[in-house]
């Protein structure tokens, strides 16, 4: 085979049995996680309401086909839900309730203005058997083994490796891995520290951090303010060629949905890659919960403090994931490419964003601005490390939430997210392994090209890959 079809081969082979060994071995997340078939339920619906790719009455004929599937898919999910650990029964009760108001509450909204009367019979009609099915459901998982928790969420040091040979189409021996993150999460501390002292120097460095998340705008300006970041963002990326810009800007800001709050904090929403209809994007952050304490809600804020907030936009949208994404439409990339994307590849390059727009001038040298992205930094390198930990160290959800709290100087909050996050995502240390990677391939391609260097060249070739 050509090289790159060669590759395009070992890619599409990885994918196949990293898909088997999930389904036969684990997780098996079909066995263990109720969430999983309340979460294939909204999903379903929920692509209809958001993706204007038919008049609403033909997405509401699809809704109706859908919905009245689901009792049938649940039924089938309650019979193979066979045991569930005590932290996937945490999290998966959140997004069970989540699934319930958006059956309850949004599904009905967004089919309200369709005229058909005998149209909207059959939606209630099958709405409401969904809204059944789905209380029967939770009704005997919370009875049976919600209950009764049991087992462990932990892949197990074998899995784990052979789960991250499969993603990055090579064996890394899980010591060698460990002591990178280790290196990387040393480095970007004193980086923190050295840059929290410019700022303050008579206080702590968790001290300094924790005085920028009190610089936070309300919840009901979040929305606004993050779709001003991304117009700014998209001008000082045109302004610096950082990457040449594809055409496409076709992206909205709105609230994460219920039934997918428990565990993100914001999140990028692309269409899929052969879309040529309902192009729209969103890019989901999550509001607060006014059922939450003060407390929460004040830790939740903090995380889109005013200096990190851009950061975070900037790894979604622009110019992270949307960016590429928008740049991969425009070009001749192979099937394979374009529905299978490496998540080292397209974290990487989007964490690799963050630290690379300050380097080239976002925020004007202010200090803050670059300690709120080396706090990301800490954030990306805490997972790396806890994800390693949790499913093959035995460490548990609280002490990784203090590993969190001590290394990343995060509030309580949003280091519990974080550690819960990783019982269901173990290799999500691929953020940080994936910017190493880009840092060093840029060092490499810098020093070969010499004089005909140039940033804006280097990411453009980069992106030319997919995703």
């Amino acid at each position: 085979m050509a090289p790159e079809t060669g590759a395009d081969y070992e890619i599409f082979k990885a994918r196949l049995e990293r898909t088997i060994l999930d389904e036969t071995e684990a997780p098996q997340r079909w066995r263990h996680d109720p969430s999983v078939y309340t979460g294939v339920a909204a999903d379903a619906i929920y692509g209809l309401i958001e993706r204007d790719f038919a008049p609403l009455a033909a997405r509401m004929r699809f809704a109706i086909a859908r919905e009245r599937a689901i009792p049938s898919m649940l039924a089938a999910g309650a019979t193979n839900i066979t045991t569930v650990n005590p932290t996937t029964a945490q999290i998966a009760r959140g997004n069970m309730a989540g699934a319930i108001s958006f059956f309850s509450r949004d599904v009905p909204l967004a089919f309200a203005n369709v005229a058909d009367s005998a149209l909207q019979a059959q939606f209630k009609s099958a709405n409401d058997s969904v809204l059944v099915a789905l209380r029967d459901y939770i009704a005997k998982m919370s009875a049976g083994p919600l209950a009764h928790p049991s087992g462990t969420y932990a892949l197990g040091a074998e899995l784990f490796e052979k789960r991250l040979a499969l993603q990055e189409l090579t064996p890394i021996p899980l010591a060698r891995y460990e002591s990178v993150g280790e290196a990387a999460l040393a480095k970007t501390k004193a980086d923190f520290i050295a840059t929290a002292r410019k700022i303050d120097p008579a206080k702590p460095p968790e001290e300094v951090a924790a005085e920028l998340g009190r610089d936070h705008p309300s919840s009901d300006q979040l929305l606004g303010l993050a779709q001003r970041d991304l117009d700014q963002l998209r001008s000082f990326v045109r302004e610096k060629r950082l990457v040449t810009l594809a055409p496409d800007w076709d992206i909205v800001v709105t609230p994460t949905p219920e039934f997918d709050r428990e565990t993100s904090f914001a999140s990028m929403d692309s269409p899929g890659p052969l879309e040529k209809v309902a192009t729209k994007a969103f890019y989901y952050i999550t509001t607060v919960d006014p059922s939450w304490s003060k407390e929460r809600q004040e830790q939740h804020l903090a995380f889109f403090n005013n200096a990190y907030r851009p950061i975070v936009s900037a790894h979604e949208v622009m110019p992270g994931h949307y960016l590429n994404f928008a740049l991969n439409k425009h070009q001749d990339l192979s099937m394979v490419r374009r529905l299978m994307g490496s998540p080292t590849f397209s974290e990487g390059w989007a964490h690799y964003d963050e630290q690379m727009i300050v380097d080239e001038g976002w925020g004007n040298g202010d200090p803050r601005v670059r300690l709120a992205m080396l706090q990301g930094a800490l954030l990306r390198e805490c997972r790396y490390l806890v994800g390693l930990r949790e499913h093959t160290q035995g460490l548990s959800v609280a002490d990784a939430t203090k590993f969190f709290m001590a290394n990343a100087f995060m509030q309580q909050e949003p280091a519990r997210r974080e550690a819960l996050r990783g019982t269901e995502d173990p290799l999500y240390g691929y953020y940080t392994l994936g910017k190493l990677e880009i840092l060093k391939l840029r060092a490499d391609y810098q020093k070969k090209m010499g004089s005909g260097y140039s940033l804006q060249k280097f990411h453009d070739a980069l992106l030319a890959h997919g995703r």
